[in-house]
């Protein structure tokens, strides 16, 4: 059975950024700020600025990446956005955020995210025949509006035996939200594990058997013509090796 549980919206403050170029920018990473541009539908591009412990905190919360916020632009109270985190650039060495794009979004839009999958509970067929479970697809995309956007969809795999596979047809899309993620697509499956197979020592390779009877024939064969020729010796034969001597 599958649920989901609704995101919870949290506050970022942003402050313009006027800076331009690879050196002002490095120099507000510096000064403890990520770079980033909030966009959307009516609203030009606007690079902003967010101070790195308070961005770090939003993508270490449980929607993580996810996360629906509102945005508030310090210094003009009138201005302030619900949005999404669209993308998130960390450094290949560090990890350490370096840009981040923000989706200025609708409330009364419908929209289309992607959301966590949650396995919970044990496999019977784990627990109790040994088997293995792999967890597939990790995300799924649902539709619905930002205010009731699933923070996860939860399936409990409890009952699951080996050879039993879960699909994305088999959940039950979160309260107003409609799953538009491919139905066929494997979300889980139990199996029994692989076993390697051994492969087996070569046997010694010998002389074959019939090459050496083969042989010792030969050979027997040829003593026996001399002892056949010694015998049949003609009379003449030996008086000349008499007469020689």
């Amino acid at each position: 059975m599958a649920k989901g549980k609704a995101a919870i919206e949290q506050a970022l403050v942003v402050t313009r950024r006027s800076t331009q170029g690879k050196r002002r920018v490095e120099r507000l990473r510096q000064e403890g700020l990520v770079p980033g541009v909030v966009y959307g539908r009516n609203l030009e591009p606007m690079p902003i600025a967010v101070n790195d412990r308070e961005l770090t905190k939003l993508l270490r919360s449980k929607t993580g990446e996810h996360a629906l916020v509102t945005l508030r632009l310090d210094g003009e109270r009138s201005w302030e956005k619900p949005a999404l985190v669209q993308a998130v650039q960390h450094d290949p060495v560090n990890g350490r955020v370096i840009h981040i794009d923000f989706h200025a979004i609708l409330l009364t839009e419908r929209l289309r995210v992607k959301v966590p999958v949650v396995l919970k509970g044990e496999a019977v067929g784990v627990k109790q025949d040994g088997g293995l479970l792999e967890h597939f697809l990790r995300e799924i995309e649902v539709e619905c509006l930002p205010a009731e956007m699933p923070e996860h969809v939860e399936f409990d795999v409890s009952l699951l035996k080996i050879g039993e596979t879960v699909h994305v047809r088999d959940l039950a899309a979160p309260h107003n939200t409609k799953i538009t993620s491919d139905p066929e697509g494997v979300i889980v499956s139990v199996h029994m594990p692989k076993v390697e197979k051994v492969e087996e020592e070569a046997a010694p390779v010998t002389e074959p058997e019939v090459i050496r009877e083969k042989k010792e024939e030969g050979e027997a064969a040829t003593a026996e013509e001399g002892k056949a020729e010694k015998k049949t010796e003609k009379p003449e034969a030996k008086e000349a090796k008499k007469d020689a001597k």
